[in-house]
């Protein structure tokens, strides 16, 4: 029993020792491998691997050829040859396994190596591009410094042979300052400081000065408002008097206080005006001011204040400037964005177009009571004057060509040569419009504001035309100019008389010619008159230009636009003459102008017919004035009736008889008709 345990432990023994492994030291061989090639990669030269490379690939070749070659036998001797390539074969397949390896890791030494050389370039090119950087910083900070200005440089400090010969001793040193730039500038700048001293020093006492004096001004005008109330009641107590005395004395010192506020043009008119009107009389010339008076003295004190902030903003240093700017800037553009562009065109221009708060108003009357109302306002941003105008008649007016004579701009258009107030005078119109982007020309606002004549600038003491044609005065506010307005005020209140009193006998004579009366003028004409006047009205532009009898008028200038057109019918039985009639502005001192188409035997007018180009001619040409109560016109239509019959009378045709007296019914080469009235018995008719 013992002897089989131990043996059984014995066995036990061995089988657990042999079932353990025998512990070696770790090998890594294929570490050991790959260590070994590459140092055998760096030591072997790759061109001779090259070689050997290529040299194996062939001798492989031949290999396998001579195995296809030995295949073809088929014989135990070949199949033994086989095995033997085959075998060699497979040995330079090893080769060129190691060859393969050996590549690889050249390329992957090769590889390394580059990527280490990037990494070089990469840091000395980081490093280069550091030192550049440092480099333009330092130089950037040297430009700095070069460039830097003190504050001593924008002081303007006083010359230096002033300061040598001003400033004491002890400032100037000149045997330092003199040698050394830097003490001369410290030096300069001490003295500077020193004067402004005493300058602030002599300000200030200024200023105590001006305050004592202010003071005393307050002191004298607190005296003299507490006098007023007593003033003003003196003045009441001598309401009774003026009343009985029939004098002015309030209202004349209301309108002083009123004209202080007016513009220095509506000034001069209202001086000017207001003196005329006392040497005529009120019945002939009146001249107010109207307006608002506290809109008048806001407007004033605006433009006061407006003109200090000018004087204080000149002052402040330009950094002040900027900021305010700036912050103006955001506001507008913060208010601005609420409003739409409509309103900003229209505020725009309301602001351009806008009018002084006073005016003036001057007005003219006839004998008869007819009178002429002018307005005159002053354009604050334009700086010229524009007038309008109404008409007040003593009783209406029947008929529409007679009320037209009489309307404001009728009677105004042209009452100087080519003035008609269509076009602003003053030469800076139009830069100011487009300035303000508005795009319309001035012509388009004059129903609005109202006309610029150029008499009412030079009533006011304005010419523009002086201003262009002086070069000295080109770039300046043209000023007004008192001489002027003197002699256009009393030159022109004389002028529109005349053309009222005118523009009044004319709209009476055109009521009867409205209503079919024509009033003869004994001895000039025969009493009896066959046609008749069927019509008269006036006419547009558009169909006078249109009718053939007046193309040769319009295109030598005779007629325009400007003037008064009418058109008359003149019938005597089957015969009709239309006659359109035209009066220029300055009626009667011109005669008017007719042209004329008769319609009887067909159409006939001056440039077909001869007849018709005769009565054209004499009673457009052969214009007299004589010494009679009947107007200019009046007798022209006397004539062109009286004319119309001989016309027809001499036709020959029965149903026009001869009523008047003629010595021969025709005469000469051309047969004219006798249109020249002899005063002879009765009177006779002969040609001219």
């Amino acid at each position: 029993m013992g002897k089989d345990e131990s043996s059984k432990k014995r066995r036990k023994l061995n089988n657990s020792n042999s079932s353990e492994p025998i512990r070696q030291t770790p090998v890594d061989v294929y570490k050991r491998v790959v260590e070994f090639e590459e140092t055998e990669a760096q030591i072997r030269p790759a061109d001779k691997d090259a070689v050997l490379f290529k040299k194996i690939c062939q001798d492989i070749r031949d290999l396998f050829s001579d195995i296809v070659a030995l295949k073809a036998k088929n014989t135990e001797e070949a199949k033994d040859k086989i095995n033997a390539k085959r075998i060699e074969a497979s040995l330079h397949l090893v080769a060129l396994k190691k060859l393969n390896r050996l590549e690889k890791v050249r390329t992957r030494a090769g590889r390394d190596a580059l990527h280490k050389e990037k990494q070089r370039v990469d840091s000395t090119h980081l490093l280069l591009q550091n030192l550049l950087y440092e480099a333009d910083h330092l130089n950037k900070e040297v430009t700095k410094c070069l460039q830097f200005k003190s504050k001593d440089e924008e002081i303007e400090l006083v010359p230096i042979e002033d300061f040598y010969e001003n400033a004491p001793t002890e400032i100037s040193r000149q045997e330092v300052t003199k040698t050394d730039e830097h003490q001369l500038q410290l030096a300069r700048l001490e003295w500077e400081l020193r004067q402004r001293r005493e300058l602030a020093g002599a300000c200030n006492e200024l200023v105590a000065s001006k305050e004592r004096v202010a003071a005393a001004i307050a002191a004298t005008r607190s005296r003299l408002e507490a006098l007023a109330p007593h003033l003003k009641d003196v003045l009441k107590s001598t309401k009774p008097l003026q009343e009985c005395l029939a004098l002015r004395l309030d209202e004349k010192r209301d309108e002083a206080r009123a004209a202080s506020l007016l513009p220095l043009p509506l000034f001069l008119l209202y001086a000017n005006g207001s003196a005329y009107s006392d040497a005529l009389g009120a019945k002939t010339v009146t001249v107010g001011i109207s307006g608002d008076e506290d809109d008048a003295r806001r407007l004033e004190q605006l433009s006061i204040v407006d003109s200090e902030l000018v004087i204080s903003n000149d002052s402040d240093s330009d950094q002040e400037n900027n900021d305010d700017e700036h912050r103006d800037k955001k506001k507008r553009h913060h208010r601005s964005s609420k409003i739409s562009k409509e309103e900003k065109a229209e505020a725009k221009k309301k602001a351009v177009l806008r009018k002084h708060p006073l005016s003036i108003q001057l007005s003219v009357k006839v004998a008869d009571g007819t009178a002429l109302n002018l307005v005159f306002s002053y354009l604050l941003h334009l700086k010229f004057v524009v007038v309008k105008f109404t008409v007040t008649l003593p009783k209406p007016v029947t008929g529409v060509s007679a009320a037209d004579v009489l309307s404001g701009h009728c009677i105004l258009n042209e009452l100087y040569p080519a003035d008609t107030g269509n076009d602003s005078p003053h030469p800076a119109t139009t830069y100011l419009l487009n300035s303000a982007g508005i795009k319309e020309d001035f012509n388009y606002f004059i129903s609005e504001v109202g006309r610029p004549y150029i008499w009412a600038q030079r009533m006011c003491g304005l010419d523009f035309m002086a201003a262009v044609l002086d070069k000295n005065k080109s770039n300046k506010v043209v000023q007004p100019c008192q001489s002027l307005s003197v002699t256009t005020v009393e030159n022109f209140i004389l002028t529109l008389k005349k053309r009222l009193k005118s523009r009044v006998e004319l709209m009476k004579e055109l009521q009867d010619l409205e209503s079919g009366k024509i009033l003869s003028v004994k001895g000039n004409m025969p009493l009896r008159l066959s046609g008749s006047l069927t019509q008269w009205q006036s006419v547009g532009w558009p169909e006078y230009s249109q009718s053939p009898s007046t193309a040769f008028l319009i295109s030598e200038g005779v007629v325009n636009n400007n003037d008064m057109l009418y058109r008359a019918i003149i019938t005597r039985q089957s015969a009709k003459l239309v006659a359109l009639v035209a009066l220029r502005s300055d009626y009667p001192k011109k005669a008017p102008i007719f042209s004329l188409t008769l319609y009887w035997n067909g159409t006939h007018h001056s440039g077909i017919n001869d007849d018709i180009r005769d009565i054209e001619r004499v009673i457009n040409t052969q214009w007299i004035a004589e010494d009679n109560k009947q107007t200019t016109l009046s007798l022209q239509m006397t004539k062109l009736l009286t004319y119309l019959d001989i016309l027809l009378e001499t036709t020959g045709s029965s149903e026009f008889p001869p009523d008047k007296v003629m010595l021969f019914p025709f005469r000469g080469r051309n047969r004219m008709k006798p249109y020249k009235f002899l005063k002879q018995g009765t009177g006779v008719f002969v040609q001219f």
